[in-house]
């Protein structure tokens, strides 16, 4: 395997802030999940922004508002409306970075509110070498919270579905051998009224902790749950 000094980027794929995030639907008004979205992926491109290593971060989406948010961390926005499909968002993403001289790619949603600097960069380390594929799944084991690849292009973008083990069949399949990371903090993606208790119970140094704290919602949810149990969704994919 060649090692390489890569141009390494991240990539964060957007949905617009109207359809984001449906399936809380049963405990955060429309308002509300906005509002979240806005959080969570502030954590991460505070996170991302940190990173040395990282060449640069992106944004994919569509919407007027994320489009203010990336501007305000300084990541570079590309305008898609991904809200039909996340890998086809992120293969045309990922072919104008290639044109800006990136060799790698690290692309995470932007709703991993716990994502810490350690996970980026054992991703990172992981595909040092090339060619490489590196990537995370959900805590269900279903969909994937992170996927590295050294060089571009290496697999396919497999979004949706069982997609964590697809990405892996793709790997081998491309004669790689993928490197599983799994951390509590990357596997805790909110999708579900389940992945979101979770998060509210346990403290944590972030913006989305503080939102659902202020706004009252982490007192409902944990008072809700008492009496309510909230059923457990199906993971991302």
């Amino acid at each position: 395997m060649e090692r390489l000094n890569s141009s390494m980027w991240a990539i964060v794929p957007c949905k617009k802030l109207d359809f984001a995030k449906r399936r809380l639907a049963p405990v955060l008004s429309v308002g509300e999940r906005r509002r979240l979205v806005v959080a969570m992926l502030s954590d991460v491109l505070d996170v991302l922004m940190k990173i040395s290593a990282l060449s640069g971060v992106a944004v994919i989406s569509s919407d007027p508002d994320i489009a203010d948010l990336a501007r305000s961390f300084g990541v570079r926005r590309y305008l898609k409306d991904n809200d039909a499909g996340v890998s086809s968002a992120l293969t045309i993403a990922s072919g104008l970075l290639s044109k800006d001289g990136a060799q790698g790619i690290l692309a995470v949603p932007g709703d991993l509110p716990l994502l810490a600097q350690s996970d980026v960069m054992r991703a990172l380390e992981a595909i040092s070498a090339s060619p490489a594929v590196a990537l995370a799944p959900d805590r269900h084991k279903h969909g994937t919270n992170l996927l590295a690849m050294n060089p571009l292009g290496a697999i396919q973008y497999l979004f949706g579905g069982l997609s964590f083990q697809a990405h892996i069949a793709a790997a081998r399949t491309g004669g790689i051998e993928p490197i599983d990371i799994q951390t509590e903090s990357l596997g805790l993606d909110i999708d579900t009224a389940e992945d979101l208790l979770m998060f509210a119970r346990e403290r944590s140094p972030t913006r989305t902790f503080r939102y659902l704290t202020e706004s009252g919602i982490r007192d409902r949810l944990l008072l809700q749950s008492m009496h309510v149990p909230i059923q457990a969704g199906a993971g991302r994919g």
